[in-house]
Parts: structure tokens; sequence; C-alpha cells
């Protein structure tokens, strides 16, 4: 332990250096985070040393209680960062939902003292080395760490930071909820620092729902208990609440939040019970104790029922054999008391899970609405009367429920957030205001309905009929939690917005064009409705079709319009001329129609489905996934709302209302959306979640390493090492090799003086010398010796090149590339590491088996025996036929025969076998005939060369080594007759043979031509 704290400054500078490689390092050798941030003073410190951020510039306003610009730093002489500030900061990000995470300690009550804590149930970390927690310590340092790195939006520490988190989902969706918040607080959406702090939020979102998805697949009734289980160490708020502020759509999208959705939706029945089953029992309840229904608890008990009988089975199979009585009765004895844990339901139980169901109260509201509009739609066209009916004063009281319903969803506080918040959210929904509007809509309608006069009265009437619609419009909200119009309707809601937009543009046409219009064709109108008739109203009716026809001189009727504007009814003429016709230009108010249609209905209602189709496109990929995040509000408001449906829910309120104001009931908590565990089960579930993101990293990191990016990643760090390997070792051999070379010119120059001495050493005692002395100084003559025979000289001095061509012949194998200086084996060459291949089955794969043999020329950059037979030498035959082509003995040529597999010419040869005797060789690779004939002549051949052969297939492990031998024949001899018969008949078969001249531009193997050029030698000709 002492180690790990002598550590502790290391640690402190790696964080504030932002180095996290070092960071990992110091934690994987010791250093434990609980007594790193042991003290207090190590986190302030921590949080004063922040780089410059938009976090530390809040900070830095809250701690001085000023403003603090962008880009500037706290005073020297400013107060000092506390941790009630970074709580008080925390808490603004994250919600006023939430609990401070910094409280001050009650054990050091100082001014200036603040202690980590979290809420007494259960701490998070567990102490480093079995140590007890004392006063000072911090609870969840992990959480500390952790955010510490996000505020500064530090990717690679925050990842540090949410590795060592135990409660890592509600961590994440912290993460997302505060780098969301900061985003927007910056002000400037299109900036880097706000880009990055989105990226960084959707990252841990998706880590969030990586985690979760493990937790799920394991357990998916277990896993529920995350979501809706109060985090002490995120201000005792739950994931699930954490995902809605954090606008984490995806994460609420996931399958395993939206089973518990569905799970509270229906309450107590079970999920899978038809819709139509819950509606004909809503009706008929007897039904629900026939087992027509099925109940979530019927369910419970009998998967208990399954396992028990599992477990009783299971028991029987151990203790089959045994005869001792108590064993049995000992393991039976749990299972049975296990039975009796779940109980079914009575019958009253039943009766009141049917109906407290969120989803029945939802069926029954449905047709509470449907029967208030169909109320309220009789009394507007039927039974509106001076003194209210009875149908009117039932639509009063109604509306009365109505009323009192949304002013319990304004004060009830479902999660303890306060009023003031819970006001905000009640009035940023477009429902709620809806519901308001309505409200406000029908109490005025009211108000001038109940007046005497009759015009008022009217005037009531009609604003109750613009109400209605209102409320019509209302009901789209209920239809939301259905998986199918839900999506619609959010579109539509989407659509709503580009049309506002669209009528702010066609307006400005529309107006323009009618005021131009209205300006040309009437002269003076004062009247304010023709006005507005005239400059909006039919400009307006022009796009659907209704074309004016006061603008076409044609169809004018003076009986249509009154001269001077005093007939209300009639709008007013245009200017007329001496005539009584209109004197306005008609080809003007012409064009100027042809434009505004042009582009009015062209150009703008185009644009207008084009904006539609955009939108319709771009919110349809994702309206799966916002349905199911806005279900959630319509889950928790039916959740949360009495059993009776209007107008029978007024005593519902009553009964809250006396509970709550007068008797001072303590508020109810909803279980299903909140639930405090016990520390031991809190610890059990954190621990079952710490292993389960431990999966999730393990399989992620393994899933990155088999990607084909990180593959090429790793395939180009190989190769710049190789690279990099291989500019070193040609960097030595050339500095050795230019050290050879000043040695060896060293050596020269000394050989060069000690000669000189030698002869003027001979010179002055007498010797002389018929010749001149050579000169030592030039090197022309020994260029020009070389340059005969360079070409020879090279071929000799480099190693073997034919075995070393990178594609091995007939095959897709390649060989490991050898540089000239590594062919010896004698020379190191460590990075050498051939691919083995054999072009036949063969068990020669064994690397013992293969050391066995090796090429006596060195590498070739593939090991086994390749194409060839055997491991080790395969001997190869060929016998050399030659003849003078004329009686001038210039022209000499041997026999070839034709290689169809290699399309060249070739000598005629084969492989030697090692039981077979020289004449038998030659008899199979000439053929009986050609070797009868030539038998005498071959025994008395000549042996032209024998030994290793550079040939493109040889290997490290298998090579080619040849006998040639030559046999010369005589132009006028009855066997050089028969040869040429011979030649002439095989011209029509597979491998037809032909005389070629003795010379370098034969087309032969390289070691077949140098046998050529010996033979050539041996016989006095040109090669």
């Amino acid at each position: 332990m002492n180690d790990s704290c002598d550590l502790h400054p290391a640690m402190f500078s790696a964080l504030v250096g932002d180095k996290p490689e070092f960071v990992r390092l110091l934690l994987e050798n010791g250093v434990c985070v609980r007594k790193f941030l042991e003290h207090e003073d190590t986190l302030c410190e921590l949080y004063a040393h922040l780089p410059a951020c938009f976090f530390l510039r809040k900070l830095a306003k809250r701690v001085q209680g000023g403003k603090i610009r962008k880009g500037q730093e706290p005073p020297p002489g400013s107060k000092k960062i506390s941790l009630s500030h970074v709580a008080d900061e925390v808490r603004h990000l994250l919600g006023s939902f939430t609990q401070p995470l910094y409280v001050p300690s009650r054990y050091k009550m100082t001014k200036d003292d603040v202690r980590l804590a979290v809420p007494s149930k259960g701490h998070i970390d567990l102490p480093c080395s079995g140590e007890e927690l004392t006063p000072d310590t911090v609870w969840d340092p992990g959480r500390d760490l952790f955010l510490w790195a996000i505020v500064q939006n530090n990717t690679e520490l925050a990842e540090i930071g949410w590795e060592q988190c135990r409660d890592c989902i509600a961590a994440a969706l912290a993460a997302c909820k505060i780098l969301r918040k900061l985003a927007q607080e910056t002000g400037e959406d299109d900036s880097e620092e706000a880009k990055e702090m989105r990226e960084l939020a959707n990252h841990y979102e998706k880590q969030a729902i990586g985690v979760f998805s493990e937790c799920h697949s394991w357990d998916a009734q277990r896993v529920q208990k995350l979501l809706i289980r109060v985090s002490p160490s995120w201000g005792k708020t739950t994931c699930l609440w954490l995902a809605l502020e954090a606008d984490a759509k995806s994460f609420i999208a996931h399958s395993g939040v939206q089973a518990l959705l569905t799970q509270i939706w229906c309450g107590e029945l079970s999920v899978d019970n038809p819709h139509w089953k819950v509606l004909v029992c809503m009706v008929f309840f007897p039904f629900i104790y026939t087992g027509f229904l099925t109940f979530r608890r019927d369910e419970e008990i009998h998967r208990q029922a399954e396992r028990t009988e599992q477990q009783k089975l299971a028991m029987d199979s151990v203790f089959s054999g045994s005869s001792d009585t108590k064993i049995k009765r000992h393991y039976r004895g749990p299972l049975q008391q296990s039975d009796s844990e779940l109980k079914p339901l009575n019958c009253s139980s039943r009766l009141m899970s049917l109906f407290t169901s969120p989803q029945v109260k939802f069926y029954w509201n449905i047709a509470s609405y449907f029967g208030f509009l169909w109320l309220f739609a009789v009394v507007l066209m039927i039974d509106f009367q001076d003194y209210p009916s009875w149908r009117e004063l039932l639509l009063y009281v109604w509306l009365t429920s109505l009323v009192c319903e949304e002013v319990r969803q304004l004060y009830h506080d479902f999660d303890g957030s306060g009023f003031r918040r819970k006001a905000k959210m009640y009035i940023s929904d477009l429902w709620n205001i809806l519901d308001v509007l309505s409200i406000i809509l029908f109490i005025a309608g009211l108000v001038c309905r109940l007046q005497a006069s009759g015009t008022v009265f009217y005037v009531g009437k009609v604003v109750l009929c613009i109400d209605f619609i209102i409320f019509c419009l209302r009901l789209m909200a209920i239809f939301t939690i259905s998986r199918t119009l839900g999506p619609k309707i959010i579109i539509v809601r989407k659509m709503m917005m580009d049309l506002f937009f669209f009528m702010f543009l066609l307006s400005i046409w529309v107006v323009a064009y009618g005021v131009a219009k209205q300006g040309i064709l009437i002269h003076n109108e004062d009247r304010l409705n023709w006005i507005i008739r005239g400059a909006v109203y039919e400009p307006y009716l022009i796009i659907f079709g209704n074309v004016p026809t006061n603008i076409d001189n044609t169809q004018f009727d003076l009986g249509t319009c009154s001269v001077n504007g005093s007939d209300p009814l009639k709008p007013k003429c245009p200017m007329l001329n001496s005539d009584n016709m209109p004197a306005f230009p008609e080809w003007l108010t012409i064009i100027m129609l042809c434009v505004y249609l042009l582009f009015a209905n062209i150009l703008l209602l185009n644009l207008l489905i084009a904006i539609f189709n955009y939108t319709f496109q771009e919110v349809q990929d994702n309206t799966d996934t916002i349905w199911k995040f806005q279900r959630y509000e319509l889950i928790k408001e039916y959740h949360s709302r009495p059993a009776l449906p209007p107008p029978f829910i007024l005593l519902s309120h009553i009964i809250i209302f006396i509970k709550g104001v007068l008797l001072r009931y303590p508020s109810h908590r909803h279980e299903h959306f909140r639930q405090e565990l016990q520390r031991t089960e809190d610890e059990e579930l954190l621990s079952w979640e710490a292993y389960m993101k431990d999966n999730y990293l393990a399989s992620t990191r393994q899933d990155e390493s088999q990607s084909v990016e990180h593959r090429i990643q790793d395939t180009a760090e190989k190769v710049g090492v190789m690279s990099e390997l291989l500019e070193r070792e040609q960097e030595m051999v050339s500095a050795t090799m230019a050290k050879r070379l000043a040695r060896l010119e060293e050596q020269v120059s000394e050989s060069t003086k000690a000669l000189r001495w030698i002869v003027d050493a001979l010179k002055s005692q007498g010797c002389k010398s018929k010749m001149q002395p050579p000169l030592m100084t030039g090197r022309s003559s020994d260029r020009d010796d070389g340059e005969s025979s360079g070409q020879e000289t090279d071929e000799e001095s480099a190693p073997h090149m034919f075995a070393r061509q990178l594609q091995y012949p007939n095959s897709t194998v390649k060989r490991f590339p050898v540089p000239e200086e590594k062919v010896p084996w004698e020379v190191n060459f460590t990075l050498y590491h051939p691919p083995v291949y054999n072009q036949q089955d063969s068990s020669d794969s064994d690397s013992a088996v293969l050391d066995k043999y090796r090429n006596p020329e060195g590498r070739t950059g593939i090991r086994g025996k390749g194409a060839l037979k055997s491991l080790g030498p395969n001997p190869i035959l060929h016998p050399i036929i030659t003849r003078w082509r004329d009686a001038e003995r210039k022209v000499l040529e041997f026999l070839a025969i034709w290689e169809d597999a290699e399309k060249h010419w070739a000598l005629p040869g084969g492989p030697a076998k090692p039981e077979e005797c020289l004449a038998q060789t030659l008899e199979r690779i000439l053929g009986k005939k050609l070797h009868d004939k030539t038998k005498s002549k071959l025994d008395a051949g000549e042996q032209v060369y024998k030994g290793y052969v550079d040939d493109s297939r040889n290997t490290d492990n298998a090579w080619i080594e040849t006998t040639i031998i030559t046999l010369h024949c005589d132009k006028n001899t009855p066997l050089m007759t028969d040869l040429n018969r011979i030649v002439e008949s095989s011209l029509s078969s597979h491998q037809p043979l032909q005389w070629q001249e003795v010379s370098s531009a034969a087309s032969v193997c390289p070691y077949q031509r140098e046998a050529l050029r010996q033979i050539a030698q041996s016989h006095k000709t040109h090669f």
C-alpha cells in the first residue's frame, strides 16, 4: 500500500498532464483510485487544474459570482474551487430532479471543508486491500474520476474513468445528459467543442446500450431492476429517468426498456393478452374469474412451479441411490416452502388489477372522450337553448372533470422534481397547450353563452364551435400509443412545422400580387373587408383554381359591382372610361396573373411537395425510435391517472383532495418507475452489472481486433517495422562494405609502396629488366579484359537467380523475398519465414524432416518439395546428340525436343532413378528406337557437366542435380541417316524432334546453354 501511495503524485501529474496511457499503466501497477481520491483536497486540486474548457468557465463564474468570458482564466486572487460549487454546477447540468453529488461532511463541519459522500444506502466502490471505510473515504471514486474527465470533454480519460465505475449504465447516461446540456449551453451549435461534446455523448449512449444489451441477453427480468433502481451515486435518480432527460432515444427504444414499459402499461395483466379479450372483460368483468384473461401473477406461479418441478427432478436424480430419508427431507423442505411464497390473486384483487391497469384506463378514457365529443356535437347542433338543458349541464360537468384532471396532472409530482420544473415540462408539451387552449375557449364561450344579449349569445356559440375543433385535434394525442398511427402522427407534426415556413414564403407572393392587383383595378377602396378580400382572399383562392373574372374586360358586368362602393354586398367597380368599360391595362393584369400562377402554383407547390417528401424520408427511418421514446409519457400519464374515466373521475379527485390537502397524507411513489433496493441486493446487482460490462468490453475489443480496419492498421505497422529493420540492416551492410573497401584500398596502397621500394632497391643494386615496369595506377586494362566475360562473371558470382523468382511456377505460392547477401546459410537472417509448399500431398512437412535437407547453394524463399519428386537432390540426365550441318564444319547442331508444357525447345532428358543403370535411363529418356540406334555411341559418350542446377523449381529442401553427356555423329554415316528419318517421322507426334544450332541464341535453360557452350568449345566452333 505504501508503494501505491508513492505513485499518487505521478498519478496526479498524469491526469493533469492528459497522459491516458500513463494513467492506465499506473492503474495496472497497483494504484488504487479510492486511496488516490481519499481526501477531498485531491479532487479539488484536479478541478482547479482543469484545462481551458466550457465547464471551467461556468465553474469559475459560479465561484466568482460574476461573468467569466470565453477564453478568460480566473483571476489569481480568486476564491478556491470547492466541491459544493462542483456539485451545484453538476446538478444544474443533470437536472433539478437529482440530489447534489457532494454534500458537506458530518464529521468536519468547517466552512471550507467538503467531503465526498453518497447517501447512506450502500457504498459503490469496495475498499482496497480489505481496509475499512473511514469518515474521509471517497465512497465512489470511479464516478468522481469519470465525472472529472467528462466535464472537460476528455475522451480517453473518460473511458478509463468509466471502466472504473460499477454503476456503469447510469454513469454513461449521466455523461450523455451532461455533455448534451453543455453543448446546448455553449450557444454555438457549429463550434468544434460543441460537436465533440455531442459525439462523446453519442458514444456513451452506445456504451450504455451495449452493456444493457449484454445484461438483457443474460437475464431479461433482472435487467429491468437496473432501469428503475435508485442510484445513490448519481443523485438518487434512475437509469430510466436519466435516459429520458438525456434524450437517449436509442436507449429507450431498446427491446429491454420497451419490455419494461409494456409491462407497466399492462399492469397486473399479462402482456400476452389480446386486445379484444381486455375489451370484452372491461364490459363483462365476471369473465376474469373464468381464466379468460391471464394475469401476471398466474404466469409467475406457473414459472415457479416449473422451476420447483425441475429442482425436484434434479434432487431425485442426485439422491436416487440414497436410502437416507432424512437427507431427502432436508433438501425437499425448502422447495416445499418456496411453493407457498406466491399465492393466486383473490376475486377483489383481480377486479382491482383489471381496472387499475393503465391499458384499461386508456381504453375507458378513449370511450369517455368519444362520448364527450358526441355530447358536445349534440349540444352545438341540436340542443343549444336559451337556458341550458340537461345535456348541456352534463357537458359542463364533464368539462369540469377534465379541468380537474389537468390541474391534478400539473400538481402531481411524479418523480419529485418540484412544482416549478413540473409546470415547465407541462407547458412544453404541445398536447397540454391544446388542452389549456380548449379549456380557456370553452370558458370564454360559456361566459358569452350565459349572457342575455342575443348577439353575445351567438358569439358564445361560435366560440364553442371553434373550441370543438380543438377538442377533436386533441384526439390525435390518444392514438400516439398505437404502433401504426403513432409514427404517422409524428410525421404530421414535423410536416406542420414545414408548412408554417412554407406559408411564410407563400404569403409574400400572395400579398405582393394581391396588393398590386387591387391597386390597379380599384381606385381608393375604403371598405376594410373588401380590401382584405381583394388583396389576400382572392389571390389565395387563385392557387386552388378559382381564376378571377374582373381582370378580363370581356367578362366585365356592370351589374355585379358598385360604382361608388355604396352597396356593402358588392365590390367596388374598377376605374371606368367614357364607354363604362374598365380603363385598366388588360394586358398587364393578364401577364401578372400568369407570372403569379407560374410561381405560386408550379414553383411553390412543388417546393412544398419536395419538402414534405424530404421530411417523410428523414423522419421515416427514425419514427419508430421517436415513437418508442414518446410512448413513455403516455404510459406515465395513465399509470398515475385515477381508474375512473370522466366524468366519474370527479369522485377520485375529491378523494385525492381530501387525502392530500385536508388529511396531509404523504404522496404515493410509483414503485414501477422507481425502486430503492436493500444494500445487499443493490451490491449484488452492481456486481453483476460490472461483470456484464467486462464481458461487453472484452467482446468489443475482440470485434475491433478482428475488424478489417484494425487488420489493415496492424499490417501497416508490421510493414513499417519490417521496412525499418531492412533499412537498418542495409545501412549496416553498406557501412561494413565501405569499411572493407577502405581497408582494401589501404592495403593496395601499402602494397604499391612496398613494390616500388623493392624495384628501387633492385635498381640500386644494378639489376636491370628487359621490359618496362608496369604502371600500378591504371585500371583501364582490367576493365577492358573484363568486358568480354562480364556477363559470365556476373552470372557466376551471383547466387542462384531462377530459384529465387517471386512466383513459384505452376502455382499461386509466392516465395519469401531473399536478398543476394542473405542467400548463404552462413549469413544470419532472423526475419526469414518462408512458406511450405508441396505440390503433391505429402507428410514431409515436419520441420525436423525438412531441416535434414538443405539446398547447397543457399536460401530460395520456399520450403518443402515444391514440384519435385523428393526431398534432397533430384538427379536428371541429359544426353546431347550433335552433328555438323555442312561439310566445312562451321555450324554445329544438336538434337532438341519440344517441351509442350514449357512451350520451348529443350535438351532430351528426364529424371534418373537410383535403382536404374545408365543404359536403362537413356533408353527411357530417348525411347527404345532412338536408343537402339545410338547405343554403341552413347556408351562411349563424353560427360560434359555433373552437379547442381539453378532451376525455378528448387526449394530450400529439394533441388535438381543434372548429368550431361554428349554424342557426336558424322553426317555421312548410316546412323545419321536413321536419326534424320526418326526426326522427320516425329514431326507429327506430340513431342517432335528438331536439329537446332549450337549458339548462345538457343532457347534452352541457362544450365543447358552453359553445357552447349562447353560442347562448342570442345569442337572449336563459335558459340
